[in-house]
This record gives C-alpha cells, structure tokens and sequence, in this order.
C-alpha cells in the first residue's frame, strides 16, 4: 500500500520516514497490508501515476482549489479502488486578528466536493488553529516560523504533524470504528447528586440490567471550577466507579456550559440575536462557538479530557458537546461580524459575484464590498431570501470548525470512537460534522401519537456515513418535558416498540434521557427511569420490560446484518435551511418530512432516507422531496441513475430554487436544467389552499387535491393514470413523466385515505420495493430487516394504539421458532413480532 501526498509545493511539515514507521507500527498484523510506502508527488504527476486498490491518496496545497481538477482525482481513484482524502491547508497565523486566522477559498473548495462525493477531510486547518488556540506562546514559539502576514509551522512541527496525521490516516482507514456490545443504559448527572445517591444509582442500574451509562455533558464547573485550576481527579473517580460495577460510559465534552467565571471574564462572547440583545448566563449554549475566548477554553479542558479517557477502558464513546444549535441557531456577535465577509469573499471570490448570484439590484442593495454585506439582523421587513440562506449556511459551516477542532484535539490524544448527539430539529451540515467523527449518535424524542417518527429517525441516521453503528444517545422512557411544556407520556408498551425497531435497525446503544429526574434547574417534567426522589417512574416496567425482550431478540441480532430497503428517500440538510428562509408561514422542514415518511410507510413501504451524495445505485427506486436546489452535478446523477434501469421521483418543490435560494430561470422555465429534461415547461406556483381555487386530482372514480405551494406546468408526458386540473392554471397540470422518472408537483394536505398517494405508492413506487415479495404492512405497523446468507429476518412491531394485520406472503417461523403459515396475521397494540424467512 501506498500513500501518495499530492501537492503544488505548498509547505507541509510531515516527515514521510516517520509517517510510514508510525502507520507500520499502527496497522501491524492486518492482513491487508503487507508494506507501506510514502511519496509526495506533484499534480502535474498525478496523471501518470499507477495505483493499485486500496493506495491512499492525499491532496494538499493551492492544486486543492480547482473542483474540477479535484473531481478528476476522484474518478480517477474510483476506478483504481484507491481511497482519496482532501487536505485544508495549515493557517498562516496572524496576530493582528483575534480569530488569528480564518479559512480559504480552497478550504471552501474541499469540504463541497469532499460533501458531493462522500470523501474524508483531513481537517489540518481545524487542527492547527485547535493546537494554537490551546497552547500557550511560550509553547508555540518553538514551533513557528516569520513568513509574510504572520506566522507558520516551522520544520520543528514536523514529528507533532506527521504523529498527527498517522494517527488521522489510522482511525479513518484500519481501524474499526465500531461499539463492540449493544448498550442499554441512560444518562445520569453525578454532579447533582450526593456520593450516596451515585453509588445507589449505579448499583441499581447495573442491577436491572443495564451495561451503560453516558455522563459528563455539562459538568465543566465540576472539571475547572476556577479558570486554569483543574480537577480532573473528579472526572477520574466517577470512571474508577462505573469501571467497577462493569457500565460502559459514553463521555461527554462539557462545551455547551461555560461556567459562570468564563462569562464574567469574557462577557463578549455571549451570544447576541438578532434585535442585538446578549444572551446571559443561565442556560446554556449561551456562548458563541466562534468565540475565540471560548474556542480557546474548549480546546484545553477538552485534550485534558481526552488524556483521562484514554487511560479507561470502559470509555467506549466520546460525545462532543451536546445537540449542536438546540437552543441558539444564528449568533451576531462581534466575532461573527469579523467572520462573516471573510467567509463570503473565501465563498464567492469577488464581491460582483456575489452582487450577481443575490440579484442586489432589487431594492438598491447593491454591495461595494465583503466588508458591506450586513448580517440578517432586525429590519423593517424581510430580507433578502439570498443573504438569509447564505448568513444560515455560514452559522452551519463555522460551528463545523469548531467541532472540527475538538475533534482532532482528540484524535490526537485517543483512539476513543468520536460521536455527537444530532438531531434533525438543528441547523447543521451533518456530514461535514460526522465525517469528523467515527461514528453518528442522535437524539430522538417520538410520542405515540406519530410513532412513525421514530422509525424515520432509525432510517436516516444509519445512512450519513459509511458505518452501520449508529447510536441512540437520548430518548424517554415515557414522556418529554420542561417547566414550560407538559407532555402525554408513552402508553404502556409503546416503548418497547422503539427498542425492538432500534436494536434491529443498527442501533449499537439505547439510552435513556435520564436515569434519574432532575431535582433542579427547568427539567423537573422529565420522565426518567427514577424519579428525583429514587423511585421508579412511570415508564419504569416498560424500561425493564424493553431489556427483557432484547434479550430473547438478541441472538437473532448477533447472527445477521442490517438488510436495507430498495426505496429511499432524500433528507437535505440543505433544505431544511432552504425551509426556514422561505417557509411560505405553512411549512416546517421535519414536519414535511415526517409527513412525507409517513405517506409511504402507512402503505407499507419502509424507505431509507439518505443524503443527496448517496449512492443512488443501491436502491431501486429514489424519491426527492422538497430539495429546493438541484445542481448540475446531483441531476447529472439522477440522469445516470434513470439509464441504468432506477425509479426516480422528483418533487414536490424540487429544483424550484437555485444554490442561492433566488427563482429557477434557467433553460426558460421555473425548474431549470431539471425541468427540461422532465419535458416541462410554462411553470407557475401558487398556494393550493381553497376549494375555488385548488390543484385537484382524478384517480379513477376517485378524488383528491394537492395541498400546500403546487408547482404546475404543461408536460410533454403526464401519468396515466392521475390528472391534475386547477381552474387558475389555465390547462397545466402538476405531474410529468420521463422514462424512469416522475415529477409531482404537489402532494396533499393529509396522506391518510388521499387517493393521490394510494395511486402514486401502487404504480411507481410499491412495486420496486422488493420486502413486499416476503411480508406486507401498513397503518402504524413498521419493520426493519437484517439478513444472513440463510434467513432475511423481519423485526415488525405494531406501534399504533389499535389492532392491525400484515399479510405473510411466504412461510416463516417466529421468535420462538414456530411455524407462521402464509396469510393474515392480526397485531394487538404495541405487539412486536420477529418473522424468520428461508432465503
């Protein structure tokens, strides 16, 4: 194997013998690798180098900038079986900025074509700047150098460098970045309680069953009560005790909660919104994670955490802060007033593009400089929906770099996997986020009121990033809640529904928020496993009940593998940011999908959702929804997918909308390159919402009509069996057909008894689902597959409050190994069902 380092001559402190005796020793007795070699190559030599499955190549330096030229190494080592990693670029330090430096158009380059094709980021940008921000000048001065504008690495970084990427190139190419064990636990706050109460609680959790524990999240006062004093002998004595009653610990990097000593000191790094009002202290998340105050404080508690954590071996996770953008999405502080034109000018180039794309004409908002551009602050009415979009996907891409951040601090100091607690209620890019870390953890809070978005949940997490552990970080045993909101809590049984879909689904740990109920602060509500007082809670019997049934279905677990569906759907982070700049005062993104979700499940077909750079080839049939922006690359490969035989649905609103959410004029249609190849043209929207005036559908003898922002058109090929007709579109309609793919335009307020769906889900999208050939659900019943080379097992559970049946359409065998004959088999509420099929 051979790692070659594709560079313009741009300075990289690595030292290619070291490299290679690091990776050696790392990867020694993997029967993969046999030899290792290490050479630095220009670009202008790419083109005639020979490699061999398996090399690994990096690009560095300013041959980085130019997409086009890093999209051709990529097909390149895609033919080869090579592996490809795009580099940032080492900072040139400045001491004439607080930020002291901030990333490149190059930067820029890398992580979107790193995000279209699915690539690792070797993040040295993030990394430097964390080792800077962290250390002290004493520290830094031996291993920097004068250039013009500051200051670099020198050749005395080069074994801090090269230990840094070896250990980089280790976790993310030999390693395997996997939970061993299934984990079955709940978080618990020692640093509320007595040493008492903590000994009672880990007892009696070990005692009922459970194997984990995740902690730490918000205890940064516990571990630098004073700024620089720490005590980590508290973080220590807390492992020490989980290790001797056998729990596992999921550990937590305190960031959200800056004590109150940070803020006092600091006051400037509180977060301000948008009126311009500071955030107190309070809280949390109540700190700019721009802050350079605060990065700095971050990075040095978060390498002291990480030394502590390597030395247990019961640490088998690593959380990164918590629910990145739960509280705060957009931030106008000074800091990211300094950061904001820098990263337009390292997005746009030159501030005429960017006058260009926004279309600042309108409404004389027409810019002279990077410097101009104002921040979506308070204004009499909206603002442009170009700078919104743009101000939202910045606020995504600086809270990336500082995760980035903690992340390599990390890396450096353990091989400990990395995850963080997302969610698809936040504001985040979440591959960029999770190709920094190992391995992707989510919160998820579903009622039993719409149970199906807890399956959603299961199958969007498990697709970001190529690692079928995915981890259920926090969820209730019974019910949500805080001092301003009461919640129902779950029925009885419906937890255990989500533990035998989540087990079955991938889920490597179960875990409950929280173990025992918060005393103080906000969250008092809260169900728990125990309530405050130490006794059980009301979802108390279904937490032991849900360990019990895990436990007749795990050897079914141990001997198979996830089994993925043949439909997906797309979840666009990028849309859910489109959705909140332009939301029309009727839309919420995760509603939308949810809604959408539910319209196929209810019908029996189960989709994974995965992201826009997903492999499309692995799925008969694709469907995307609600992707405002479709780029010339994306439906370049939803053209390829089509020729090769695949289903594709489009819509709705999908393509409406350009990169920089302005209106779709290309190729003369409101759907641009898209709606040309679907042969539509003459394109309108309008809210379908009264009856005088609404998009009506006709399936048969039956009817229905399309709710919501319909986009209608004339088409060269409509369905064949569906029309569409509004009194104010003047003849057009609202679906199309070309070859393997269908645009609708619209799709109903309510999906339950809609014809429109009942007709779409039986023509175009039920028969590519190839589960139906073994068992056949629907309403509130859901079900996950896994597979052996002998059985294809279906985990099915009834999570709606009624009496449901599926259709076995071959002989299977249960749980128990018992005969289930083909034909109807009835659900009582909250039944779980495992059905063993021969292959």
């Amino acid at each position: 194997m051979n790692i070659f380092i594709v560079t313009d001559g741009t300075a990289l402190p690595l030292d290619r013998q070291q490299l290679v005796c690091r990776m050696r020793n790392a990867v020694a007795g993997a029967d993969s690798v046999s030899a290792i070699g290490c050479e630095v190559i220009g670009l202008d030599e790419f083109p005639t180098l020979s490699l061999a499955e398996g090399d690994i190549v990096i690009v560095y330096g300013a041959c980085a900038q130019d997409a086009d030229c890093l999209y051709g190494i990529a097909d390149c080592c895609e033919r080869s079986d090579a592996r490809l990693a795009l580099a940032t670029k080492l900072p040139v330090f400045r001491t004439d900025v607080p930020d002291v430096a901030y990333p490149t158009a190059i930067d820029m380059v890398v992580r979107d074509v790193a995000r279209e094709r699915r690539l690792h980021v070797l993040d040295l940008f993030a990394y430097a700047m964390s080792w800077y921000m962290r250390e002290y000048e004493s520290e830094r001065t031996q291993l920097l150098e004068p250039v013009e504008g500051g200051r670099r690495f020198s050749a005395a970084a080069s074994p801090m460098v090269t230990s840094f990427i070896a250990r980089w190139l280790v976790r993310r190419y030999f390693s395997r970045r996997h939970i061993a064990d299934r984990l079955y636990g709940a978080s618990m706050y020692p640093e509320m309680w007595s040493e008492e109460t903590n000994d009672e609680d880990m007892n009696h959790a070990r005692d009922i069953g459970m194997n984990a524990v995740r902690i730490g999240e918000f205890f940064w006062s516990r571990l630098e009560p004073e700024e620089g004093h720490y005590d980590m002998a508290y973080l220590e004595g807390l492992l020490d005790r989980y290790r001797a009653r056998g729990l596992k610990v999921v550990l937590g990097i305190p960031t959200p909660t800056p004590p109150r000593w940070f803020t006092l000191a600091y006051p400037q790094s509180c977060i301000v919104n948008a009126d311009g009002h500071v955030m107190q202290h309070g809280s949390r998340q109540h700190v700019c994670t721009n802050n350079p105050d605060y990065r700095r404080k971050a990075y040095q508690l978060t390498r002291r955490i990480g030394e502590v954590a390597s030395r247990y071996p019961n640490v088998v996770a690593i959380q990164l802060d918590n629910e990145f953008k739960c509280h705060v999405d957009m931030c106008f502080c000074e800091t990211c007033r300094r950061l904001w034109p820098q990263w337009l000018q390292s997005k746009y180039g030159d501030i005429e593009a960017l006058n260009a794309a926004w279309g600042t004409s309108i409404w004389s908002e027409r810019y002279d400089s990077f410097a101009d551009v104002v921040m979506p602050e308070a204004t009499p009415f909206a603002h442009n929906s170009s700078l919104d979009y743009a101000f939202r996907t910045f606020t995504a891409d600086t809270l990336t770099q500082f995760a980035s951040g903690l992340a390599q601090i990390l890396v450096e100091a353990t091989s400990i996997p990395l995850t963080h607690n997302t969610s698809t209620n936040f504001n985040l890019r979440n591959y960029d986020l999770f190709d920094q870390l190992d391995i992707v953890g989510f919160d998820t809070y579903p009622n039993s009121l719409t149970p199906w978005m807890f399956p959603m949940n299961l199958g969007l997490w498990r697709n970001l990033i190529p690692n079928d552990d995915v981890l259920l970080l926090e969820t209730c045993a019974s019910h949500v809640g805080y001092t301003g909101n009461y919640m129902l809590p779950h029925p009885t049984g419906f937890l255990e529904t989500e533990v035998f879909l989540g087990y079955a689904s991938g889920l490597k740990s179960f875990l409950y928020w929280l173990y025992r109920g918060q005393k103080y602060g906000v969250e008092q509500p809260h169900s728990a496993v125990m309530t405050a007082a130490g006794t059980p809670d009301i979802g108390y019997d279904d937490v032991l009940e849900s360990q019990r049934l895990l436990s007749r279905q795990l050897p079914f677990l141990e001997e198979t593998e996830v089994a993925r569906s043949s439909v997906a759907m797309v979840y666009s982070d990028e849309a859910r940011r489109a959705y909140n700049v332009e939301s029309g005062g009727i839309y919420n993104f995760k509603t939308m999908v949810t809604d959408y979700y539910h319209a196929l499940s209810s019908r029996g077909v189960d989709p994974e959702l995965i992201p826009e750079n997903a492999d499309f080839t692995q799925y008969r049939c694709v469907l995307m929804p609600f992707v405002r922006n479709v780029s010339v690359r994306l439906l370049d490969k939803c053209r390829q997918y089509v020729a090769q035989g695949g289903k594709l649905i489009f819509g709705p609103m999908t393509g409406d909308r350009t990169a920089d959410m302005t209106w779709n004029t290309a190729d003369g249609n409101g759907l641009g390159e898209l709606g040309a190849w679907m042969g539509v043209d003459d394109v309108v929207q309008y809210l379908s919402a009264d009856p005088r005036t609404e998009a009506v559908v006709t399936v048969g003898d039956a009817h229905d009509a399309l709710g919501g922002l319909v986009t209608m058109f004339r088409a060269e090929r409509s369905l064949e069996y569906m029309t569409v007709t509004s009194d104010v579109a003047a003849g057009r309609t609202a679906v199309a057909r070309h070859d393997g793919a269908v645009y609708i335009g619209g799709i109903p307020a309510q999906a339950d008894g809609s014809a429109f769906w009942d007709a779409l889900v039986a023509h175009d999208i039920a028969p590519f689902d190839d589960d139906r050939a073994f068992v056949q659900t629907g309403g509130a019943v859901l079900k996950f597959r896994r597979d052996n080379e002998r059985h294809a097992d279906f985990h099915i559970a009834n999570m709606g409050g009624e009496p449901a049946c599926i259709e076995v359409v071959k002989p299977a065998t249960d749980i128990d190994g018992a005969g289930i004959a083909p034909g109807t088999l009835e659900l009582v509420p909250f039944a779980c069902v495992l059905l063993r099929f021969a292959k």
